[in-house]
């Protein structure tokens, strides 16, 4: 005897579908992946800020050397990442200083650890209460006023600079310390973890990997009371909940999910750009100016995260219903900022308004806007959005943006008599064979460069041998035909590529 499939069984097949997605991209969806990228720039990071301090130089390569389970839990946390991007920053602009972050690793990456499970953060240490955040979905734990022994220099600037970051991340130097929490509010952000975790295994699950520190606080601006925050660079790592948002596990989910898939793109980003011109702006429609076409995709990224979560909302079963409660309407959107043309017309007042508008701004961008992994996240982002939303635009062809040939009047790289393309030296170097990914920095430099396996591939051939050698031995590796117009299409494109990042020089 047969059955009829429910109504709601499409759906549901759509919502697992969507959150695997959002999951299995291995340069953005891929939280396994994301992290050991991030551990890779860490190490290469470390040693290339040793070059420029000799008085740190010791303790940076000592850090660098250590397992990914010492390394893990400094890159997470909040006051050790913040120092290690503001090194890395101050070395790209040209003008190192003794690094701020060596001060605060002695004592924590070299000692070994008789278990590695348990190895916990610097400023983790000096949480008193120590209270993790979900036990069990991972190792976040709750912000409270740090409490440094009183015979430790080391950990008494560690507590301060924690919390000058914190207020730094509020905007308000004046503002008191972080809001202790009640039995109530930590019942409802592990209810609102679990909870998320349950809905979309994958995704919610994953995002909550990407958290190290939730802090609770009350902030009061001109845009009314806080509600959630995620820390960039300011405050790393990090989320900021206002207590009200665990009155509900429906509505703390959304909060993590929300957070955490910002500080997971964050992640992401720093190990792969996505557009080739960081100042392009593009109208919103529903707020006054306009938004830099990273920013976009930052927005995209999170709507497309929050239908997924909606829908997964509609259609869960009884039993999330019966732990959780059921789920709330769906909250709309602020209003648009006055005088805009959305304001104005009655448009863009829901998620998916706002999706399918940011959509349309990113295929309608110039394929020389985006990176090559800029139009992989399009077509990733987009793919997932339409399995939720089947009125959103659909991802260009494949094909169209990802295989370019050569056309008429191209520059084709010709293999002249005696050029022979040379590695410079020395190089610093993170390979991950696992990911077909190596990232580099020549001793000179101040900046690294992440090579796909094509590009890992040329690299490797340039060794002082001429073109036509290099081609030969390209088309062995990559078992392609010797001699093809995609042999050529592929070294010619790595090679320039490796030349304007100068880890390559044409001699003969």
């Amino acid at each position: 005897m047969s059955s009829t499939p429910s109504a709601a069984q499409p759906v549901t097949d759509r919502v697992a579908r969507a959150d695997t997605m959002l999951c299995a991209d291995r340069q953005f969806g891929d939280s396994t992946a994301i992290g050991e990228r991030n551990l890779a720039r860490f190490r290469l990071g470390l040693t290339m800020l040793a070059r420029h301090d000799d008085g740190a130089a010791d303790v940076l390569r000592e850090t660098a050397a250590a397992s990914d389970e010492r390394l893990r839990p400094l890159l997470y946390d909040p006051v050790l990442r913040n120092c290690f991007e503001v090194d890395l920053a101050r070395l790209d602009s040209g003008r190192p200083e003794p690094s701020s972050l060596a001060p605060h690793l002695s004592g924590h990456a070299a000692t070994p650890a008789a278990d590695t499970s348990s190895v916990t953060g610097p400023c983790e240490a000096l949480m008193r209460p120590h209270r993790p955040a979900w036990p069990g979905l991972g190792d976040a734990w709750v912000l409270a006023e740090p409490a440094p022994s009183s015979d430790s220099g080391p950990q008494e600037m560690l507590a301060e600079r924690l919390m000058q970051l914190y207020r730094d991340a509020l905007g308000d130097n004046r503002a008191t310390g972080p809001v202790t929490p009640t039995d109530e509010v930590l019942t409802g952000l592990r209810d609102g973890a679990e909870l998320l975790a349950t809905l979309l295994p994958a995704a919610g699950a994953g995002v909550l990997g990407h958290v190290t520190m939730v802090g609770f606080t009350h902030r009061e601006n001109e845009e009314g009371p806080l509600q959630s925050m995620s820390g960039g660079d300011p405050l790393p790592s990090t989320v900021l909940l206002a207590p009200e948002r665990c009155a509900s596990p429906w509505l703390a989910a959304e909060s993590l999910l929300h957070e955490g898939a910002h500080l997971k793109l964050f992640d992401a980003l720093r190990t792969g750009s996505v557009v080739k011109n960081a100042t392009e702006q593009v109208p919103i429609p529903w707020r006054i100016g306009s938004w830099t076409v990273i920013r976009v995709f930052v927005a995209l990224h999170f709507y497309v995260h929050l239908l997924v979560f909606r829908a997964a909302a509609e259609a869960a079963g009884e039993t999330v219903r019966e732990r959780f409660g059921p789920p709330p309407p769906a909250e709309d959107l602020d209003e648009p900022s006055p005088g805009t043309p959305a304001a104005l017309g009655g448009q863009y007042r829901t998620s998916e308004e706002r999706a399918r508008y940011l959509a349309e701004c990113v295929l309608s961008l110039p394929e020389e806007a985006l990176t090559e992994n800029g139009h992989r996240f399009a077509r990733w982002l987009l793919t997932a959005l339409r399995l939720v939303d089947e009125d959103a635009p659909r991802p260009r062809d494949r094909d169209a943006v990802t295989t370019r040939r050569a056309e008429p009047g191209q520059p084709q790289e010709v293999a002249v008599p005696g050029r022979a393309p040379q590695r410079v030296a020395p190089v610093d170097a993170c390979a991950l064979p696992g990911l077909g990914q190596l990232v580099v920095s020549p001793a000179r430099s101040a900046r690294m460069h992440w090579l796909n396996a094509r590009s890992w591939t040329v690299y490797s051939l340039c060794d002082g041998r001429d073109l036509a050698s290099l081609h030969t031995a390209y088309a062995r590796a990559a078992g392609l035909p010797a001699g093809s117009g995609e042999v050529e299409r592929q070294v010619g494109d790595s090679l320039r590529l490796l030349e304007s990042s100068g880890l390559v020089l044409q001699g003969g």
